[in-house]
């Protein structure tokens, strides 16, 4: 017995459109590795979006041509899912759900450019946007990098990095290094741009992870994630990969960190460089960071692909929903597998306290945020102009770049505030609009059927008889797979060059009152 797929009755006729993919579709098959019930299929629309759909959709974009007829279409649809889909079924699949998401177009309509299709916007996502390496050579790079994923070679710098750790930890001195790196301004730049080119490595190993898959990384660039400055790596691609190469791509910058690390203890071990040292202690805490799943860094992403869902904030509201007495279980749960649910679950009742504790002490210690950055900001600035005075150059970019990652998180700061605010009043419109519903006029009481027409006394009327409908899982938009690494930050007080002196100038602060030194 078959079960047709039959649409609500159409108000007018219209011209028969010709309906065909929409220009850069890419059907990229099954979604492996899924933590859903239902098989699920992913679909690349040409300005990049991702879509997840179910595979009634699936097969309704790849059979559809402008040269074949709805009704053969619609036969091959059905013959393939199993169930009958009826011309009328298909156009009202493709008029209100694929055309309006820009999956399908029609051919003899005008062509739709300039027209937003809706896109993913995940909450805590990456805001304001610049590219720092475009595709091309970011995928050239990546392609070249592609052996140092061979597993030999991936075990042996794991097994050089314990090794490295316990060497470093029996030979000691990290507080000897941190005061000689906290005395001269030049070698607290130089940590600096070492902590930031290993960012820039991590994020390349992301891509190249990707490429190693098979999947085609996007841009390396820098944005601001929640408040502070961070760079990226675009490997939305990775969703193509089964859940072994996910995890590739999501450990794949971390990787990357060991090789660096392997260089920088190296030279330690050969200069006894105190800088060296700090570099390998402050990029191991680095990546530890990036481990813990509260935020869309590499932990997050490795639990988000073995509990095999896409997005885990989409599953907070549904999750807690469940969770409160007498309320039932919300799709969007219900259709994840059990293993799933576990995962997401701990992972919701977790992070939401973890995340509201944090956000509670970030609007209570505002003002308190507010004025020490506002402080330190006059202190740089005053740095920076006695270090261009004193044609310092090292201690004015110093300076200089203090100020840029003091302002940068404020102005992350302002658009979390934006958007909590947004959020906040949205909430309370929709709790206004249920408790205190709009005056209506009484409704008029319907008279009562005439006796002949009631039926007998102990017996219930006959219900009729319901129109079952097989409505496919609704199409959902997949966020973006960005792998953010913050930017290293600088110490907000760091020594004043009239209190320690670089190495070779003598600081206006030691030159005798009479004249020259000596």
């Amino acid at each position: 017995m078959t079960t047709d797929i039959e649409p609500a009755p159409a108000s007018s006729a219209a011209p028969a459109p010709r309906w065909a993919r929409a220009d850069g579709v890419q059907l990229l098959g099954a979604a492996t590795g899924s933590g859903l019930v239902d098989p699920t299929y992913l679909i690349k629309r040409g300005d990049g979006q991702l879509l997840q759909v179910s595979e009634l959709l699936h097969l309704v974009v790849q059979e559809l041509s402008p040269d074949r007829d709805p009704q053969d279409v619609a036969e091959d649809v059905s013959q393939a899912y199993g169930r009958r889909l009826t011309p009328e079924g298909l156009q009202q699949l493709i008029r209100r759900t694929l055309s309006p998401l820009g999956l399908v177009a029609d051919t003899r309509a005008p062509s739709e450019e300039g027209v937003q299709h809706p896109r993913a916007n995940p909450l805590l996502s990456l805001r304001f946007r610049g590219t720092i390496l475009p595709e091309r050579p970011v995928n050239v790079l990546a392609g070249a990098l592609r052996p140092l994923f061979h597993p030999a070679v991936v075990a042996v710098a794991v097994a050089a990095l314990v090794a490295l750790d316990v060497v470093l930890l029996m030979r000691g001195g990290l507080v000897d290094a941190v005061q000689q790196v906290l005395q001269v301004p030049v070698l607290l730049l130089g940590l600096y741009a070492l902590l930031t080119l290993g960012a820039l490595v991590h994020e390349l190993g992301h891509a190249t992870a990707c490429r190693y898959g098979g999947a085609r990384p996007g841009v390396i660039g820098f944005g601001i994630y929640i408040v502070f400055p961070a760079f990226f790596t675009n490997v939305t691609d990775a969703y193509r990969l089964g859940r072994s190469g996910r995890l590739r791509v999501d450990l794949g910058g971390l990787y990357f960190n060991v090789l660096c690390l392997l260089a920088a203890g190296a030279a330690y071990l050969v200069t006894g460089h105190g800088l060296l040292l700090l570099v390998v202690v402050i990029m191991q805490v680095e990546m530890v960071q990036q481990l813990i799943p509260t935020l869309r860094f590499d932990g997050y992403y490795v639990l988000a692909d073995l509990a095999g869902v896409p997005d885990l904030f989409a599953r907070v509201r549904p999750v807690l929903s469940g969770l409160l007495p007498g309320r039932p279980t919300h799709p969007l749960v219900t259709e994840m597998k059990p293993a799933a649910r576990w995962i997401v679950t701990v992972w919701v009742v977790t992070v939401v306290p973890t995340l509201l504790l944090a956000l509670v002490w970030i609007l209570a210690s505002l003002p308190l945020i507010l004025g020490t950055a506002a402080d330190s900001v006059r202190q740089h600035a005053a740095l920076a102009s006695q270090a261009w005075l004193d044609t310092a150059p090292a201690e004015f970019v110093l300076a200089v770049l203090s100020i840029v990652l003091l302002v940068l998180p404020l102005l992350g700061l302002t658009v979390l505030l934006h958007r909590l605010g947004r959020m906040l009043l949205l909430l309370g419109r929709k709790l206004a609009a249920r408790w205190l519903p709009e005056r209506t006029p009484p409704r008029a009481v319907p008279a009562r059927p005439p006796a002949q027409q009631r039926p007998p006394r102990g017996r219930k009327p006959p219900r009729p008889t319901p129109r079952h409908r097989t409505v496919p899982l609704p199409p959902r938009l997949t966020p973006p797979r960005h792998r953010v690494w913050p930017v290293p930050a600088l110490p907000l007080e760091w020594p004043s060059r009239n209190a320690v002196p670089v190495p070779g100038r003598v600081s206006a602060a030691s030159r005798p009152a009479g004249g020259d030194p000596a």
